[in-house]
């Protein structure tokens, strides 16, 4: 990594790749850069499919390249990037549709996959700044961690987007130069179908140079599961789309504070919830993090965000998520990282594994190489 810009939380050494030019252009870049990550992804997920599913890799190879039309047709230049980040990493462009495709191989096959992500949206008097924060603990498979990157995005004709994900993906939690910030929850329903991967679309809306055009990207997408994407702007505004195979509800927020986690806040006749039943603790992690920032409107600031996606409440299962000793083989998670994002000032603010260990990284995206600061922001609360 000594050739690439990087920057080292709690022991972790993450990479930022710049991405500039065509679209095969920036995939070849980032292929490039990092492919014994990509490897790594791959490794991990295909290990994933063989338990949860008994699949082998020319099997999910096989599904893998079912998604490639439905790319093209939905986002043709994120699938030629695609195509650069397999040239890149020297690697079957169906490795490439595997690890982008994950959520809908992992969840379409009717596995029942534990997930996390309690995520936030404040601004405007429900801050002590005035700016909207965007975030999310992420939580998911532990063997993902050593394969985060951060991508710092300048395609041909698209904004500057800043996206911390997964060594493969082409997006996911991220915000771009036009103010626009989204952070994610995965839901699960009992409606599912082929579809679109959700990885793609959640680049597709970090393109948006408006918010209605980042909400349309969404309403837009031939789904296959369902999704929360929480979506924020820094003139001082958020909602949550609470995204299904065949419907989408909007939730705005109120006071200048929203929060959500892995189930439904909206019901729907005809639709049912499933993913509460294999993770109920996500009825808790929502409240409890909407009560901890709600009795800190007009004082909310990065460290009172720090301090609440540390909370342990009903740990180990708790928005700040532990390893559980009694998951099932292949199906444990925890908190890998928690991300804050300053869609006003346009910095991504990153702790590498659980957040009540660890200090951040502010990356900015107008920074400078090396410009880095690291700090613990849950010893000013």
């Amino acid at each position: 990594m000594t050739d690439l810009e990087t920057f080292t939380t709690n022991g972790h050494e993450i990479p930022i790749i710049t991405m500039k030019g065509s679209p095969r252009d920036c995939g070849i870049q980032y292929g490039r850069a990092v492919g014994h990550l990509i490897r790594g992804s791959l490794k991990a997920y295909l290990e994933t499919f063989r338990l949860l599913h008994g699949l082998d890799q020319e099997a999910i190879f096989d599904l893998a390249r079912k998604f490639e039309p439905m790319i093209a047709e939905f986002d043709p230049a994120t699938l030629e990037e695609i195509k650069g980040i397999a040239e890149g990493a020297e690697a079957p462009l169906e490795a490439l549709l595997t690890i982008n495709a994950r959520n809908e191989l992992v969840h379409g096959l009717k596995a029942q996959l534990d997930d996390g992500c309690t995520s936030f949206i404040v601004f405007g008097d429900a801050t002590a700044d005035g700016h909207t924060y965007v975030g999310q603990n992420w939580d998911w498979n532990p063997a993902m961690k050593p394969n985060a990157v951060v991508l710092d995005i300048r395609r041909d004709g698209d904004p500057h987007i800043l996206t911390l994900t997964e060594a493969g993906l082409v997006g996911k939690h991220g915000l771009n130069e036009d103010g626009i910030g989204l952070c994610n929850n995965f839901m699960l329903s009992d409606k599912r179908r082929f579809g679109l991967p959700v990885h793609v679309t959640r680049r597709k809306v970090l393109t948006a140079r408006i918010l209605s055009d980042a909400i349309g990207a969404v309403l837009n997408s031939e789904r296959a599961l369902a999704a929360n994407y929480m979506l924020g702007h820094a003139d001082g505004a958020g909602v949550a789309l609470e995204a299904w195979p065949e419907g989408l509800d909007v939730i705005h927020a109120k006071e200048g504070l929203l929060t959500h986690a892995n189930h439904f806040q909206i019901t729907r006749a005809g639709r049912e919830d499933i993913g509460r039943n294999i993770f109920p603790d996500t009825l808790l992690r929502d409240a409890r993090l909407q009560d901890l920032l709600s009795a800190q409107l007009g004082r909310i600031d990065l460290s009172v965000l720090a301090v609440g996606m540390s909370d342990h409440f009903n740990h180990p299962d708790s928005i700040c998520r532990h390893p559980n000793p009694n998951s099932e083989e292949g199906k444990g998670i925890e908190t890998l990282g928690c991300i804050i994002m300053d869609l006003t000032d346009r910095v991504l603010h990153y702790c590498s594994g659980p957040p009540c260990e660890g200090d951040f990284a502010a990356i900015h995206m107008d920074r400078k190489p090396g410009q880095i600061a690291i700090g613990n922001y849950r010893k000013a609360a």
